[in-house]
């Protein structure tokens, strides 16, 4: 492999050549020129003529597709970009199916073609840009089945809600100290985390109990309440809810409680209160989640067993620093969840929970008010990555057309150099591929 930086003066002759042969386009960078000047009922001509000539160009069938969504005919756009990718899959062909999809209000569709590009490795910051997207409608998808559920809830059988389904709710810290209170939220989520082990149970996503309290407008305090529970458990889909209330015993001593609240039969059942100290709220937690695993006769085995054993970090102060920024980024101070997400990582490196929260908090502080990229600006991004990746195929096609057209490189050498494709890399560089000594 060379780049275009070699220091043969006939490959620097032939980058010369390159530069100026601009004038003769090929049918798709006609079409390209004229999209990028907003002219698309002409680049569509355009594409169509190399479709004719190149039937299995996936990057004419691509940018055909984005032309029709440019201008608003959807249809056509979808069926475009799908034949670009029974051609060639890539990622670019996917994130306009996500957005015509998602204009049309089609959230699965979208979801769908979303986590399909973000499968296929999209380059540079669009990756990390796509998990926050996916994460902005996985919670507006969250959102209206739960507006739904509310505004149809006197409808729902609570006997055809599964018997296996369970959800964790937000546990009741109002008791403790203002520096402790935070304990709550972490040991909630670390006590569903742990029972999502169990292979036999099926537990309701967090971000589904959030989206329930917002709808509502509960408090933390209101939704622990076991008399709340039944209600909870109805809209969440849940037969079985847990609740608890951690109360603090002096200074270094905090002492947890909890029930199970099943939905169908209206009982409770409480737990017995694990206490400890502070210092060994690990304990105090997976002693809880076993109360728990007793009390809806679950037999464990050996393999679940140990898996609910393993802690997500010893480090008390990790945690307290991860509890801290989960209250932040459940009321949207995200750069202040991102430093105490941050403050975790530090203290203990191998907290890996800590890390993905500090990568979402981080991408939703970026995005501004509301934690999250509207769907405008999202769009622009797409936009511009496809703009990148047009000018990277102009420059393939120009290099082609020199190396096929001009002369410079005697045909046995210009066998031997397109064995492997002339392309550009993720810096800019032109890169030359093949046996360019003709040896």
């Amino acid at each position: 492999m060379r780049n275009i930086n070699s220091p043969r003066k006939w490959l620097l002759g032939l980058f010369f050549l390159f530069l100026i042969s601009g004038c003769s386009h090929s049918l798709y960078m006609q079409g390209s020129s004229l999209a990028e000047q907003g002219d698309y009922d002409r680049a569509i001509e355009k594409y169509y003529a190399e479709i004719k000539a190149n039937p299995a160009s996936a990057e004419a069938w691509r940018e055909l597709g984005i032309a029709y969504y440019k201008k608003g005919e959807l249809t056509k756009a979808e069926d475009a970009l799908k034949q670009a990718n029974i051609i060639k899959p890539e990622p670019l062909s996917y994130l306009y199916i996500g957005l015509l999809s998602e204009k049309q209000n089609n959230l699965d569709a979208a979801i769908g073609a979303y986590s399909t590009a973000l499968n296929l490795n999209p380059k540079g910051e669009m990756g990390n840009t796509l998990r926050q997207h996916l994460d902005r409608l996985a919670n507006l998808k969250l959102q209206a089945e739960i507006a739904n559920a509310v505004k149809n809830e006197k409808e729902i059988d609570v006997q055809s809600i599964p018997s296996n389904s369970i959800a964790v709710v937000n546990f009741d810290g109002s008791s403790l100290p203002p520096e402790t209170a935070p304990l709550a939220s972490g040991l909630a989520e670390f006590t569903a985390i742990d029972l999502s082990k169990v292979s036999s149970l099926r537990v309701v996503e967090r971000q589904k109990i959030d989206a329930l309290l917002n709808e509502l407008k509960l408090a933390e305090t209101g939704v622990s309440d076991p008399n709340t529970a039944p209600r909870m458990g109805r809209i969440l889909g849940s037969r079985n809810v847990v609740t608890g209330n951690l109360i603090g015993l002096g200074k270094e001593e905090l002492r947890l409680g909890g029930a199970i609240v099943n939905i169908a039969e209206s009982s409770a059942v409480t737990t017995d209160p694990s206490e400890g100290k502070l210092k060994g709220i690990f304990k105090l937690q997976k002693e809880f989640v076993f109360k728990i695993i007793d009390n809806l006769k679950i037999d464990l085995t050996q393999e679940e067993r140990d898996a609910i054993q393993k802690v997500p970090t010893e480090s008390y102060l990790a945690f307290m620093a991860y509890c801290r920024g989960l209250g932040y980024a459940r009321r949207g101070m995200y750069k202040q969840a991102a430093r105490e997400f941050q403050s975790a990582v530090k203290i203990d490196r191998g907290f890996q929970l800590a890390q993905n929260r500090y990568q979402q908090a981080s991408m939703a502080a970026k995005a501004g008010p509301g934690g999250e990229l509207s769907f405008s600006q999202f769009e622009q991004n797409v936009e511009n990555e496809a703009r990148e990746e047009r000018g990277n195929r102009g420059l393939e096609r120009r290099l082609r057309y020199v190396l096929s057209n001009s002369g410079a490189l005697r045909n046995s050498l210009l066998d031997r150099a397109s064995q492997i494709p002339p392309q550009v890399d993720n810096y800019g560089r032109l890169v030359i591929g093949g046996n360019l000594d003709a040896k």
